[in-house]
Parts: C-alpha cells; sequence; structure tokens
C-alpha cells in the first residue's frame, strides 16, 4: 500500500509534535523557503542566530524519532542556516509587469530568541533545572504549556508564519527535501536538478526508512 505524502507527513512529523500541544495539523509544508534578494552580512547572520543548546534540546523533543540523532541534527542545522541566511525586508520577486511590490516579513530571531529563553525560564521554575537538561518528556510539557498560549492550527506552509520556534522548525523540517524522500521512501530529491538523462529513471529507493 502506497503512503501518501500528507497522512505521511502529518503522522511522521507530529507524532512527537501532537505531545508538544499542536494539536490538529496539516503538515502538508511545501514553499517554506522565502524569496531572498541577497545574503546577509556576516554581523546580521550572527544576530540572527539562535541559541545553539536550546535549539538542540527543542529540535530533539519535538522532530519524529525516526529521524534518529544525526537526521534530528542535521534538520536543526538546517534551520539555523536558513534563519541566518534569511534578508528580512527584502524586496520578494514579482510578476511581469506587477506594479505592487512585496516585501519578505521583519526578522523572526528576537521573538524566536524570545521563546527559547522563556522554555529555558518555564523549565527552571517547575523543574528546577535548565530546559536542555530535562528528559525528553519533561521538555514537551514544557513546550506544550507555551503553546498553550498560541493560536496554532495547522502547521503553516512557511516558517515565517509561525507563531512559535517549535512551529517554525517542524514547518522548515517538514517542506525539506529530506522530509520528502522520507515520505515517499526513494531519493526524489525535490528542489535539486536532475540531468535530462536521469528523468526517465525513477527515484532510488533510500537504504532504511530511517534515512532523512
Amino acid at each position: 500500500m502506497r503512503t501518501d505524502r500528507r497522512d505521511f507527513i502529518k503522522r511522521a512529523a507530529l507524532a512527537a509534535a501532537a505531545a508538544s500541544g499542536l494539536g490538529a495539523t496539516d503538515a502538508h509544508a511545501q514553499g517554506a523557503a522565502t524569496t531572498q534578494s541577497r545574503a546577509p552580512r556576516p554581523a546580521a547572520q550572527a544576530a540572527r542566530a539562535l541559541d545553539p543548546l536550546l535549539l538542540r534540546a527543542l529540535g530533539d523533543a519535538i522532530l519524529p524519532e525516526m529521524l534518529g540523532d544525526a537526521g534530528r541534527a542535521q534538520a536543526i542545522a538546517a534551520f539555523a542556516t536558513w534563519l541566518a541566511r534569511y534578508a528580512p525586508v527584502t524586496e520578494e520577486m514579482h510578476g511581469y509587469g506587477d506594479a505592487e511590490i512585496t516585501y519578505t516579513p521583519s526578522d523572526p530571531a528576537p521573538g524566536w530568541n524570545a521563546q527559547l529563553a522563556g522554555l529555558d525560564l518555564l523549565a527552571r521554575r517547575k523543574h528546577r533545572r535548565g530546559f536542555a537538561r530535562l528528559s525528553v518528556p519533561l521538555r514537551r510539557a514544557v513546550i506544550q504549556t507555551q503553546l498553550a498560549r498560541v493560536s496554532v492550527s495547522r502547521l503553516p506552509t512557511n516558517p515565517l508564519a509561525a507563531p512559535h520556534v517549535a512551529v517554525a522548525l517542524l514547518a522548515h523540517w517538514a517542506a525539506s527535501s529530506a522530509a520528502t524522500d522520507l515520505a515517499y521512501g526513494a531519493r526524489i530529491m525535490k528542489g535539486n536538478c536532475r540531468l535530462l538523462s536521469q528523468t526517465s529513471r525513477p527515484p532510488l529507493p533510500l537504504a532504511n526508512t530511517g534515512e532523512a
């Protein structure tokens, strides 16, 4: 029986997320990449970095366990790299003859860092230990407490639309090429160019279902 991608991502990405309080979620998250016309300066990249220890602790608690340690680390690193390269309030691509010029959203990093700090503070108040030192089940309980204060009914297609950094991280992973490959159990490599000579060949299967 073939695996439907929408159903697979919903079950895979959010088996852990459900424990974190995301509730009913649509994880069919394609098109998460936001148009960026230029790379930010190194100083801007450094200012946009999220706390690496807290981000890793968050990712290990909410990303699918089937990814394994290496897969989760890769997804977390990809999210951090995407954020570092994001160019806020930059003119977006628009159609020929389109008079309206739109811009990318403002920098989400300060708010997301504040939410990570909030998770750590809540963990210390409730469990007398920092968020990163808690067990995964306790981390999920802390995340659920914080998510109860935000409005989220489904996973957004763009991480920038997420009301919380936990939702943004999940949305970014669900829209990735690795998530698509895992959904179909094959090396589809979404977003990567293939040689014309290879277009008639079916994608190669993944080595195992746990490979991201």
